[in-house]
This record gives C-alpha cells, sequence and structure tokens, in this order.
C-alpha cells in the first residue's frame, strides 16, 4: 500500500489543471474577495480557533480513506492532498489540525517526501517546512499520508465513532461539529476559509463472503464504485464549498433509495436516502413517507430562502448517525435511528442546507444564525407541509417558553463559552441559540411581513459577499435593516447581545365602527436579570369578531414611540397611540396567541383612548427641571396632574400643570422647584371630560447634564447636523423645539449623530434637545436663516 501511496502522490504534482479537466464536473470554486458594498464591512481572512492555514486560502482537497466498521479496532488510514493558495507573502511554511494521536507517516510536497524534520507538531496542530519561499497569490500542494485510532466520544464532542446497529451491524460515522474535524483528518478547520472543492474517494470491504457488505455516505455526487477483489473504492465529487465540519463519512451496510428528483428552477435535483438493513416493510414505509415529505420542503424552502445551494449534486438522509438527533452534513443530512422518521428533526436537518451550509457562521459566537433559522424553519414546514403534521403555532410556542427559561445566556455566544465543544454544547447555549434565536427569527418575520422577511433572506442568501461562505450577526441585521426601512441595530442589541425579556400591557378601543386604537398601557417590565433598558418590544395582538380575524404588528421603540409594522416598519409615532382603520370592528383582542413573540403581556379593552400624547418631556434649566406636554384631543381636558418619583417606581402627585397654548393642541406646563437628586422621573395624569385617565411614560431628568452636543453648520439654511456623546449606542431621540418649546421636528438613532433637513422650517430661533434612555440632555441652540 506505501507505493500506491507515492505513484498517487507523483501522479498529482500541481494537480489543479487535472481537477479542472474532469469531463463531469465544473471547475472548483475560488475563493474570491468582490468589492464590500458601502452598507456591509469586509471579512477579513481569518486563521480559525486553533490558528492554523492564516497563511493560506484551502481551494481543493483530494482525499482518501480506508475504512473497515468490523476492524477489531477503531482505525482509519488515508491521505489528504491540499491545494492552497498562499495570501501573503514569503511563505516557507504552512499547518493544519489534526488530533494529536493520530501517526502523520509523511509529507509530500511537489512530488518529493519531506524529511521527518520538516513536520513538527504542537498539540493538535502540525506545521510543515516547505524549504522553499512562496510569493503571495502563489498556488500549491501537498499531500499528507496518516493513520490511527480516533478519540472516543467525549462529553459532546464525537468526531469518528463505531456503532453497531442490530439490523445492519457494525458501522462507522462521524459528527464534526463543533471541533471535531481535527480527530479524524487533518484540516483547516476554519467556516470563514471554506474548500471550494473535493474529490473524495472511501476503499471499504466487499465481497459475498461478507454480505455484499459496505456502502458509503459522504458528501458531494457519486461518480465512481470500482470493486477489485475483497475491496470497493467509492469516489464521490463536490464542486460547491464546505466548511470542514461539515465533511463527513459514513460506512455501513445500507439499503439505498433513489427517489424521484425535484425540479428546483429547472434543476432535477437527486433524491436519495441511505438507510440501515434489517428494518420491516412497515418501518421502511414510515421511514420514507417522512423522508418524502422533505421533498416537498425542499421546494417549498426554495421558493421562500431562494434555490437549494446544492443542487447540482444532490439532497439526501441517511441513518447511521451517533451523538445528536440529526447533523447537516452537506448535501446528505445524518439522522440517528431514533429519529430517523421525525418530520421536525428532518425538516431542521434540511433548512440547514441554507443556514449553516450554503452560508455558514462566521466563528461559532454566532451558531445562532444557523441553529435559530434551522428550529424557526420547523414550524415553517409545519405551515407549508401540512402532510408532516408539523403544528406550527405549537412548535414555535415550545420555543417561547424554552427561550423565555433563558434568562441570563445571550443568542449570540461569548467568546467564553466557545473554547469547546463541551462549552458550546451546554443546555443553557442549546436554549438560547436553538429556541431563542428561532424566536428572533419569528420576531424578524413579524416585523417585515412575509414579502420583505423573505426576499431579505434571499438577498442574504445570494450576496455575493455572502454566498457559499460565511456570515456574522451583524450581516443578517444589515439585510433586515435594509427590507424593514429602518437601523435595526437596537432590536438585535436587545434580542441578540444582551438578555432577558419583556412584560407589556395593550390598552385598546374602538371609538367608531372598524376603526381600532391601541396604545401601551401600564410601564414595560423585564425580567430580573435583564442587561435591557428598555426593549425594543415586538407586539403581535390577534384581532378577531365573529367572522374576521388579522393580525396586528407593532413596533414599541419606548418613550411612547410607536410604529405599524408588518409590512417593513413604520416612521415611529410619537404619543403612545396608533390608529388602524379595519374593515370590521373587533370584539377580541389577544396578545401574542400566535406564539410569534418573546414577549409576554395583556390586553384591557378601555372606555376611550381620544386623548394622544404629542410630545412629553422635561429638561433641566439650573437648578430647576421644566416639564411641558402637548396633546391632541377633541375630548376637553379636566386637569392634568404631574406625578414625580426619585425611582420610577413610586409615584407622587407634584402638582397640576397649567395651560401654556390652547387649541386643539393644547401645551401644558410646569417647573418643578425642587428635582431630587440625582434624578428625577416624570409621569403626567390626563383627566378628560369623558374622566376617563391617560398616564403617559415616564421620563428622567438627571442632575448631571449630558454634554457634547454640537450643532453645525449653526446658523443653518437647508441641513443641519447634531453631534453627541453616544459610545453606547443607546436609543436617542433628537428633538428641534421652537423657542416656545413646541416640537418642531424629531427622529430616533442609535448613532451619535443625527442629520435633519430644515429647508421647511421657519427661520428664527429654535433649541436642540437630545434624550438618551429617558435622561435629557441640556438643549443648545440653533438659528435658521432663509
Amino acid at each position: 500500500m506505501k507505493k500506491s501511496y507515492l505513484l498517487l502522490a507523483l501522479s498529482f504534482v500541481f494537480t489543479l489543471q487535472l481537477v479542472a479537466q474532469d469531463d463531469d464536473s465544473k471547475p472548483f470554486y475560488h475563493r474570491f474577495h468582490p468589492a464590500t458594498p458601502p452598507s456591509q464591512s469586509p471579512q477579513p481572512e481569518t486563521s480559525g480557533f486553533s490558528g492554523t492555514g492564516s497563511n493560506i486560502d484551502v481551494l481543493y482537497h483530494k482525499i482518501f480513506w480506508r475504512i473497515n466498521p468490523d476492524s477489531a479496532t477503531k482505525y482509519i488510514r488515508g491521505s489528504v492532498q491540499t491545494n492552497f493558495k498562499t495570501i501573503v507573502a514569503n511563505v516557507t511554511s504552512i499547518n493544519f489540525d489534526l488530533r494529536s494521536t493520530l501517526t502523520i507517516d509523511s509529507v509530500y510536497f511537489r512530488g518529493v517526501k519531506l524529511p521527518g524534520a520538516s513536520i513538527t507538531r504542537t498539540g493538535n496542530t502540525f506545521a510543515i517546512a516547505l524549504g522553499t519561499t512562496l510569493a503571495n497569490n502563489f498556488i500549491d500542494s501537498v499531500i499528507v499520508y496518516y493513520r490511527g485510532a480516533p478519540p472516543g466520544a467525549v462529553g459532546a464532542a464525537q468526531g469518528y465513532q463505531v456503532g453497531n446497529d442490530i439490523g445492519a451491524g457494525n458501522y462507522v460515522n462521524t459528527l464534526s461539529e463543533s471541533y471535531e474535524d481535527r480527530d479524524w483528518w487533518p484540516c483547516k478547520a476554519d467556516m470563514q476559509d471554506k474548500i471550494d472543492s473535493m474529490d473524495i474517494s472511501v476503499s471499504v470491504p466487499w465481497g459475498p463472503a461478507l454480505g455484499d457488505t459496505f456502502w458509503v455516505a459522504t458528501n458531494g455526487k457519486l461518480v465512481d464504485s470500482t470493486k477489485s477483489g475483497t475491496s470497493r473504492l467509492f469516489t464521490f465529487k463536490t464542486r460547491y464549498p464546505i466548511a470542514s465540519y461539515l465533511v463527513s463519512v459514513t460506512v455501513a451496510r445500507f439499503n439505498r433509495y433513489t427517489r424521484t428528483p425535484v425540479d428546483i428552477n429547472g434543476t432535477l435535483v437527486p433524491v436519495i436516502y441511505y438507510l440501515f438493513r434489517g428494518k420491516t416493510a412497515g418501518t421502511y414505509t414510515t421511514i420514507l413517507t417522512a423522508m418524502d415529505n422533505m421533498r416537498m420542503a425542499l421546494d417549498s424552502l426554495s421558493d421562500r430562502y431562494g434555490d437549494y445551494g446544492f443542487k447540482n449534486e444532490k439532497h439526501g438522509f441517511y441513518e447511521g448517525l451517533q451523538g445528536a438527533a440529526g447533523m447537516e452534513h452537506q448535501t446528505f443530512s445524518a439522522i440517528a435511528t431514533g429519529s430517523i422518521s421525525t418530520n421536525s428533526v428532518l425538516a431542521h436537518e434540511l433548512a440547514h442546507q441554507w443556514f449553516g451550509d450554503k452560508v455558514s457562521f462566521a466563528t461559532w459566537n454566532d451558531l445562532w444564525l444557523a441553529e435559530g433559522f434551522a428550529r424557526y424553519s420547523e414550524s415553517l414546514v409545519g405551515e407549508m407541509v401540512p402532510a408532516t403534521g408539523i403544528n406550527p403555532i405549537t412548535r414555535r410556542g415550545t420555543s417561547k417558553t424554552t427561550a423565555q427559561g433563558i434568562t441570563t445566556t445571550p443568542v449570540r455566544l461569548s467568546n467564553a463559552d466557545i473554547g469547546n465543544s463541551d462549552l458550546i454544547w451546554t443546555t443553557a447555549n442549546d436554549n438560547a441559540v436553538y429556541d431563542k434565536g428561532a424566536m428572533v427569527v419569528g420576531m424578524l418575520r413579524a416585523l417585515l411581513g412575509d414579502t420583505k422577511f423573505f426576499t431579505a433572506l434571499k438577498n442574504y442568501q445570494t450576496s455575493p459577499g455572502l454566498q457559499y461562505k460565511s456570515a456574522t450577526t451583524d450581516s443578517l441585521r444589515i439585510h433586515m435593516s435594509q427590507q424593514a426601512g429602518l437601523d435595526l441595530t437596537g432590536f438585535f442589541d436587545d434580542w441578540v447581545i444582551k438578555v432577558g425579556h419583556p412584560t407589556q400591557q395593550v390598552t385598546w378601543n374602538t371609538p367608531v365602527a372598524k376603526r381600532f386604537v391601541v396604545s401601551m398601557g401600564t410601564p414595560q417590565t423585564r425580567t430580573a436579570s435583564s442587561t435591557v433598558a428598555y426593549f425594543d418590544n415586538v407586539i403581535a395582538l390577534n384581532v378577531k369578531d365573529a367572522t374576521h380575524d388579522t393580525t396586528i404588528i407593532i413596533y414599541d421603540q419606548g418613550s411612547g414611540n410607536l410604529s405599524k409594522a408588518g409590512n417593513g416598519i413604520s416612521a415611529a409615532v410619537p404619543g403612545n397611540l396608533l390608529t388602524f382603520d379595519l374593515s370590521f370592528t373587533p370584539t377580541w383582542v389577544a396578545f401574542d396567541s400566535l406564539k410569534q413573540t418573546l414577549s409576554n403581556g395583556s390586553t384591557l379593552k378601555v372606555g376611550t383612548l381620544a386623548v394622544k400624547v404629542i410630545d412629553f418631556s422635561a429638561r433641566k434649566n439650573g437648578n430647576v427641571n421644566d416639564i411641558n406636554i402637548t396633546l391632541a384631543t377633541n375630548d376637553p381636558i379636566q386637569k392634568i396632574e404631574l406625578l414625580k418619583s426619585n425611582n420610577g417606581t413610586n409615584f407622587n402627585i407634584a402638582g397640576e400643570m397649567t395651560l401654556a397654548a390652547g387649541g386643539l393642541n393644547p401645551t401644558y406646563r410646569f417647573t418643578d422647584v425642587t428635582p431630587y437628586t440625582p434624578a428625577t422621573f416624570y409621569r403626567a395624569k390626563v383627566y378628560s371630560a369623558t374622566a376617563d385617565i391617560d398616564y403617559t411614560q415616564i421620563v428622567k431628568v438627571q442632575s448631571g447634564i449630558i454634554k457634547g452636543i454640537t450643532v453645525s453648520p449653526n446658523p443653518a439654511i437647508n441641513e443641519v447636523k447634531i453631534n453627541f456623546d453616544n459610545a453606547g449606542r443607546a436609543k436617542a431621540i433628537v428633538r428641534i423645539l421652537t423657542a416656545d418649546g413646541k416640537e418642531a421636528m424629531s427622529s430616533t438613532t442609535n448613532n451619535g449623530f443625527i442629520r435633519f433637513d430644515i429647508g421647511n422650517l421657519a427661520s428664527g430661533n429654535y433649541k436642540v434637545q437630545v434624550t438618551l434612555d429617558g435622561e435629557v440632555a441640556e438643549t443648545v441652540s440653533l438659528l435658521k436663516r432663509q
């Protein structure tokens, strides 16, 4: 066998030409770096978690493995040829990941066996001194011959394992997520440097005396299976970029099923299942029925997410996974025997072909970009393919309950949580990235509505910077924000980066027929361990009468700013009041009955919501605080009481606000000459002529004034830019006030700057006011000229 290895090495010196000349394959993909869109930061080359391969880009692997599941000991031997391109100058050595317990027999470079001293092993990595210096952008290759017994499963780590099935006998399977690819083959373990193309050959025992034994399940298209004596060599080709942890091989006694191909935009995608032998006919029927449901799901998900990404090779499932219910091995998902006919598991792994495989996550921190979408897709497949029996509301409800039990673990994992597989795959992390991640996906769908949401996902899947590459949370945020019509930084910060969830009451009324008026009732409360000051909250209301049923989505951005959502997000409306004109008059309103959001809440019908708060603000003025409220009302106001608090919870009456300007938009004022230290919280209680009482949101005035507000140009004619200190990217409300304190313009931002077009404002003196998390800054003067 050693001789055959040497011949193989000699035949593949500078083999890139041979790869490109295969008649039945497309040229393999080269990693490229297109011009970066203005809205998206570039992805740097990475050295992966272990630091290997930092000076090369992996282009191609040609792999040979000899695997015998009936061997007395667990064992693998083989060779891995790596064609690479240098990405820095003066490369004299390259390195890879490989478990230290595996033996490297030899390394060939340009057809010559390198001396043993050229290979240096450090922990679970090894370095190859090339004996020459390679320039930047230089393409070359090495071949590594190795063998040994991969380690046993430890905790969440699986790698390369031997199993036994009562009907099929012994088998070998792999599960490399998260860091176990190195346990059984030499690779560059790095999702940001995908392998552009692979040829995989696997030699297994074969022959009548062995019961026509083993078949091979792996990535890509089967192109050859040559029998020679008591062995059979299976050869597969994949011409789609693939992350190293998605490379897999399983050798078992399989029954093989070729089903009717699925037409994806004119391409007939082969559908293949491999199942262990020895089952009853009824059991096979049950399994095949469940798997065939996924043929319909493949078509439906292609409509929603964009074409199935590997349609020139295959889609399928195979049995023989240990350590998990399923694993999304690219083009051919592995399923555990106990889950082989579970529709939700099959749907989950199928969805990973888009989220995790076609677009991977850049680091294990962003694992939720795969698992959150795959979990959410279980309920989506239930919507699209009723034959699966998956109840979408029940599935989402389970995720919501699980997610709300996670109050201290963020969706995006911290660096401390990704050091090894045992750290990653804890119950808390699982629940955060799978179920809370799924609920984040569901809230994005609710905010954007189906048309914009699925458009955003298709753009995300086909973006030149992401397609067949890897993404970060920011990558998704950018695409969602583009379709939402609003920067969703605040949403992602609250729900993905920070922890906790809110509870909110919604009050509603129908002042006239077919009109639905809604307001936030009692103040938003948050779980005790929440790190969010006020959630940018997605509120889903199921609104009905006897014969009608609709869902209304509201985006609550705090400080009484509400937006209509469900078809993108409208501009925020201040005043804590939204009006919807419907085709019916609601008689029943439920809070998130379809399990679309992570919020808890209740609804309360009130007598009237005829009074609308346009602006409620407070600001420091020397040693006193000035408080103003402006209303929109067709209901006479009896009085407005100002309430104050030193903690934002327990309020006392400070006094009655006085009318400063009348009309349809009256303004009331109050000067508090005894504010609290270090901060005073205010809210107003409005009494209308109908004796209904409305409360405003709470505002806060800090004794210490926020500094750093600048306005330029000043004086200004058409446009003005306002800068202020906002290093924490808190949500800021920026107002331009008239000289008498009325709001002329306002907007919100998470940045430290904002621009206003003031061309339509009358000339004169104005004030600029910035509110950060309820704290009002010192006002700055602005002079508007014609």
